[in-house]
């Protein structure tokens, strides 16, 4: 989080949690929940979660789901160990080939599409606010890559200091921040600077911190030992971290005062665990995440957010035993959250973006795509992220993306001269032929979508359920009439009946389909462009 922002003392008697919202639950209110915890909530999600209720919808929001199948090696037929059509996450490389030309793209186009047909839970939210937090990019074995997408996955909404204690020691971060070459004659202060100064307690503010430069050389001390063994290995086995006592500094290591003047002494592969648990004793720890949370859930911190929220949340946290689930059924669930002018008011990220118009209109079911196309498509979606300045497996900077810590822009940042370009030409891209893959579009299923609207051969109604669907705030009335002037341009009402009607009669004519479909992707492509659309 960044130290720019003022804070302040807890309140002494801070409650724990926020106040529960009361207000009504209509699609508006159920549309900024679930825009806010998964990436682009179709209108069926919306309704459902309607006639369900807040808290139901939070309930199956933070619910289990089965794990997706892992990627697959969608075309390469030079790796003996695995054929196509098989996953590839336990087999070694080879000299012979290089797999990677397989894998890079597998693992990238796995991920995208797994987006696309997400159940309504918060996981894959989750998992990319980790993601974030951890800001991991380039560590290399694509095995690893797959593992700790997986590992954020799996503790979306777990126990904060277990998914601590396990991306300390995780390969992937061994790599990144070099812990794997941590030795007790030259310990690494890589990953003991970053666990401090942007994975638990954090910076503190100018002029105040929550640590020393000690604190950082100990828990250099305190990490030694740990290596990685099976990376880009051509042997059968795992990619997987052990403890090497002879790399180990066995001698006693204090913590300053802000730890309590801690003294660990050795503990072998468990020390790493016991000073975890001393971290997590520091108030900074529970407050930190928990405004890194509302900055991703809610919104930019003001005093009193900082004043009021912050000490209440973490309280919650710290009395939940460091258990995310309590404190965001809490937060999503409060008043705080649920205020109107709290909509519309966090610029979308790219991935958002995308799949904020991709899972809506239904993905690409109805292509009937085989198993090559299907991954080129994913991929096609990674490559539109990645030039929106988006990467999931190559943040920028440890700090993760500067949308959620560098303020004051914070989520601005998405939106550039270049990006807003690349915005604009990928809604040019979607509503015309489709997102682009081995030389041809990949449409939409427009008139799959527009009949399953409550009232499709009504233009207001549909205008309405699809304002509803893609606007966080509802559209000024200009507009509404200049959306309907696209599908009816100086017409009656009554002739987008006729017209659609006409075409369900004779949908293979393309006398009655041609120009209808034309009007509707006119339509969406004017919706898409709305800078409201931009906003969540």
């Amino acid at each position: 989080m960044s130290a720019d922002v003022l804070t302040a003392p807890a309140p002494p008697a801070a409650a724990a949690g926020l106040n529960a919202y009361t207000g009504t639950f209509g699609r508006r209110e159920a549309g900024h929940l679930l825009r806010r915890t998964i990436f682009g909530p179709t209108l069926k999600e919306i309704d459902d979660a309607v006639a369900r209720g807040l808290s139901a919808t939070i309930d199956l929001l933070v619910a289990p789901a089965a794990p997706p199948s892992p990627p697959l090696n969608h075309f390469f037929t030079d790796d003996p160990n695995v054929p196509v059509g098989q996953t590839w996450i336990n087999s070694p490389f080879l000299d012979s080939a290089d797999v990677g030309e397989y894998r890079w793209p597998s693992l990238r186009g796995w991920y995208m599409n797994n987006l696309i047909e997400a159940p309504t839970r918060l996981r894959e939210k989750m998992a990319m606010f980790w993601m974030n937090h951890f800001g991991m990019a380039d560590v290399g074995d694509h095995r690893v890559q797959y593992d700790y997408v997986q590992l954020f996955r799996r503790y979306a909404t777990g126990n904060f200091r277990k998914l601590i204690e396990e991306i300390t020691v995780h390969p992937s971060m061994l790599t990144f921040l070099n812990g794997r070459y941590s030795y007790k004659d030259a310990p690494d202060e890589n990953y003991a600077r970053e666990l401090l100064e942007l994975f638990t307690v954090q910076k503190g503010q100018p002029g105040d911190v929550n640590y020393t430069e000690d604190d950082i050389r100990q828990i250099a001390r305190i990490l030694t030992g740990w290596r990685v063994r099976n990376m880009w290995s051509q042997e059968e086995g795992p990619v997987e971290s052990y403890f090497d006592a002879g790399w180990h500094d066995e001698q006693p290591k204090q913590l300053s005062s802000y730890f309590n003047n801690a003294v660990i002494a050795n503990g072998g592969a468990g020390e790493y665990r016991t000073l975890i648990g001393i971290i997590f004793d520091h108030p900074e720890t529970a407050r930190a995440i928990c405004r890194d949370l509302h900055l991703y859930f809610v919104g930019e911190l003001s005093y009193k957010v900082e004043t009021w929220v912050i000490p209440r949340l973490a309280r919650l946290l710290v009395e939940s035993d460091f258990e995310l689930e309590p404190v965001l059924r809490n937060l999503l669930g409060s008043n705080h959250f649920a205020k109107a002018q709290r909509q519309g008011t966090i610029v979308k990220n790219p991935y958002e973006f995308m799949l904020s118009m991709a899972r809506p209109l239904g993905g690409y079911g109805h292509l009937g795509l085989d198993l090559k196309t299907g991954y080129n498509l994913g991929n096609a979606y990674h490559w539109w992220a990645s030039t929106m300045d988006m990467d999931f497996l190559y943040l920028p900077t440890v700090s993760g993306w500067k949308a959620y810590y560098q303020a004051p822009g914070y989520y601005r940042s998405w939106i550039t001269s270049t990006t807003l370009q690349r915005r604009r030409r990928l809604v040019q891209d979607i509503c015309w032929g489709g997102v682009w893959t081995e030389g041809q579009g990949r449409p939409f299923d427009w008139f799959g979508f527009i009949a399953r609207l409550t009232t499709p051969d009504d233009v207001n109604a549909l205008i309405d359920d699809v304002a509803a669907l893609f606007l966080s705030t509802p559209p000024h009335p200009d507009q509404l009439t200049g959306l309907k002037d696209v599908l009816l341009p100086g017409l009656p009402d009554l002739e987008w009946t006729i017209q659609y009607r006409q075409y369900l009669a004779n949908p293979e004519n393309p006398e009655f389909a041609n120009p209808l479909l034309s009007k509707i992707k006119d339509f969406f492509r004017a919706l898409f462009s709305l800078a409201e659309f931009h906003l969540q």
